[in-house]
C-alpha cells in the first residue's frame, strides 16, 4: 500500500514537472509572437513616417499573418490597425474601411479598450473623408464613433486618443459646415471648442505629432471664419513658442502661413516665410537622418544584448566547454595583436618614408642658409583647398627662396600634392571630414576629437560613416592605411 502511495505521488510530481514545462514553454513561445508582432507593427510605422508604403504594408500584413496562425487576437487587432493606416494614407479608403470593421470586432470581443478607440477614431476620419458633397456627408456617424473613443480613452487615461479624439471632433463639425453659406455660428463656435480642447490636452502631455495635427485644424477653422489676419497672428504665436528642434511643425506652420499672407496680399512676407520653410523642411530631412542612424545604432546595441542573454541561458555548457577554447581564444588574440602591432609599424614606417623623402627635396632646392622642409609640410597639409594653379604657384615661390633654384623639384613636388589633391577630390573628402581622418591618426577617439572639434560624439561618428563609405572601408585602421597612401596624413 505505501509502496503504490509513493509511485502514485511520483506520478503526480512528472506530471505536473511535464505539464509547468510545456506552460512555460507555451508562455514563452506566446512572449516571443507578442515582441515580433510589436517590431513589425512598429516598423510599418516607421516606414509610414518615411512614407514608404509598401514596405509598411508588407510588415502589417506579415503581422497579421503570425497574429492569426499564432491565435494572437490582440496582435490580429494591432495589425489590421497598422494596415487600416496603411490603406487611409494611401488613399485606399474602402479597404481600410473593411479592415477597421474587422479590428473593431475583435477589439470588442476581447474587450481591447486602448486598440477599440484607436480603430474608432480611424472610422471616424474615414466618414470624415466622405465629405466631398452634401449627398456623402458621414458627419454625424463619424461623431458617434469619435465620441465613443473620447469616452473610452478617459476611461482608459490614454491622453493621446483624447487629443486626437477632439480634434476629429473638432474636423467633423467643421465639415458640417462644409457646404453650408453662411456658415451656422453654433456650429462653427462647436468645432472652436473641441479644437481648443484637444489643443489644452496636447500642450498639458507635450504631445507634437497631434499638436501638428491641431494646427492643420485650426488652419481650416480660421478660413471657414474668414480671419486671416487672427489665424496668422496666431501661427506666429505658435511657432514663436516652439522648440529649436522642432523643424517638422515649423515647416507646416510655415506652409500654412505662407498661403495667408498670399490670401492677404503681401507677396513680400509670404516670399520670406516660403524661404523659411524651405529651410526648415531641410533641417528636419537632417534631423530625420541623424534620428534613423541612432536608431541603427541603439538597434544593434540591443540585438548584440539579447544575444548576450541567449548566451546566457547556455552558461553551464559554455562553462565547460571554455577550458577547451581558451587556449584558442588566447591563440587568435596573440595573432591579431601581433598584426596590429606589424600594421602600426608599417603606418609609422610610411610616415618616416614621407618626412625623409620631403627633406630630400627641401635639400634639392639647394637651400644653404635654412630648411625648407617645415614650409613644404605646411603646403602639403594645406593642399587640399587649394587650386593646381595655386600648388603651383607656391611650390615656386619656395623654389624661389632657394640660392640656386631647382625648377624641377617645384614641378615635382606641385605635381605630386595635384595628383593627391584629385584623388582625394575623386573620392569627395570634405574638409571637415580630412580634419576628422588626421585626428584620428594623431589617436585621439570620437570623444576627444568631438571636443577638440566642439561637435557632438554622435556627428563625429556620422562623419566617420560617411568617410568609410566613400573611401570604401570598414573600420579605423584601414581608414588611415588608406589615407596614408592618399597622403592625407
Amino acid at each position: 500500500m505505501t509502496r503504490a502511495l509513493h509511485l502514485l505521488t511520483v506520478s503526480f510530481t512528472l506530471l505536473f514537472c511535464v505539464s509547468a514545462c510545456r506552460y512555460a514553454d507555451n508562455d514563452t513561445s506566446r512572449s516571443a509572437l507578442a515582441e515580433e508582432v510589436t517590431r513589425l507593427v512598429d516598423g510599418a510605422g516607421q516606414d509610414v513616417s518615411n512614407q514608404d508604403f509598401e514596405a509598411a504594408m508588407e510588415k502589417a500584413l506579415h503581422a497579421l499573418e503570425i497574429s492569426r496562425s499564432g491565435g494572437y487576437p490582440l496582435g490580429e487587432v494591432q495589425a489590421l490597425y497598422a494596415i487600416t493606416g496603411v490603406d487611409i494614407m494611401t488613399s485606399r479608403d474602402d479597404d481600410a474601411w473593411e479592415k477597421a470593421v474587422e479590428a473593431e470586432a475583435i477589439a470588442r470581443r476581447h474587450g481591447f479598450g486602448k486598440e477599440l478607440s484607436q480603430i474608432l477614431i480611424a472610422k471616424a476620419k474615414l466618414c470624415s473623408y466622405a465629405e466631398i458633397s452634401p449627398e456623402t456627408g458621414r458627419n454625424d456617424e463619424g461623431l458617434g464613433y469619435a465620441r465613443e473613443a473620447l469616452a473610452i480613452a478617459e476611461r482608459t487615461e490614454v491622453v493621446e486618443q483624447e487629443a486626437e479624439a477632439c480634434y476629429v471632433i473638432g474636423s467633423l463639425y467643421i465639415n458640417k459646415n462644409r457646404w453650408n453659406d453662411p456658415i451656422d455660428p453654433e456650429l462653427y463656435e462647436l468645432a472652436g471648442k473641441w479644437l481648443d480642447r484637444g489643443q489644452e490636452i496636447a500642450d498639458a502631455y507635450d504631445l507634437p505629432g497631434l499638436k501638428r495635427n491641431g494646427i492643420m485644424f485650426r488652419a481650416r477653422w480660421f478660413q471657414q471664419g474668414d480671419r486671416d489676419l487672427e489665424a496668422i497672428e496666431y501661427f506666429e504665436q505658435v511657432k514663436a513658442g516652439l522648440k529649436e528642434t522642432d523643424y517638422i511643425t515649423a515647416a507646416a506652420i510655415n506652409d500654412r502661413l505662407v498661403r495667408l499672407y498670399t490670401r492677404i496680399g503681401n507677396s513680400d512676407k509670404a516670399q520670406k516665410i516660403h524661404d523659411d520653410y524651405v529651410y526648415m523642411t531641410q533641417k528636419y530631412m537632417q534631423q530625420k537622418e541623424d534620428e534613423t542612424l541612432q536608431k541603427m545604432e541603439t538597434t544593434y546595441e540591443v540585438h548584440e544584448k539579447e544575444k548576450q542573454l541567449e548566451r546566457n541561458r547556455y552558461q553551464m555548457i559554455v562553462l565547460i566547454l571554455a577550458i577547451v577554447f581558451s587556449v584558442i581564444v588566447i591563440t587568435l588574440v596573440a595573432v591579431h595583436l601581433k598584426k596590429e602591432c606589424r600594421r602600426r609599424e608599417d603606418l609609422q614606417r610610411l610616415s618616416n618614408s614621407k618626412e625623409q623623402i620631403i627633406e630630400l627635396l627641401s635639400k634639392n632646392l639647394k637651400n644653404p642658409k635654412e630648411s625648407l622642409s617645415d614650409e613644404i609640410a605646411r603646403l602639403a597639409a594645406d593642399a587640399t583647398s587649394l587650386s593646381p594653379d595655386e600648388i603651383r604657384e607656391k611650390c615656386m615661390e619656395l623654389a624661389s627662396k632657394a640660392d640656386a633654384a631647382d625648377t624641377d623639384v617645384a614641378d615635382y613636388v606641385g605635381e605630386i600634392l595635384i595628383k593627391r589633391n584629385q584623388q582625394i577630390a575623386d573620392i569627395g573628402l570634405s574638409q571637415r571630414e580630412i580634419q576628422i581622418i588626421r585626428l584620428s591618426a594623431e589617436g585621439l577617439k570620437a570623444a576627444e576629437i568631438a571636443e577638440r572639434l566642439f561637435l557632438s560624439v554622435h556627428t563625429v561618428n556620422t562623419h566617420r560613416q560617411r568617410i568609410y563609405a566613400k573611401m570604401d572601408v570598414k573600420n579605423v585602421s584601414d581608414m588611415l592605411r588608406k589615407a596614408t597612401e592618399l597622403g592625407i596624413i
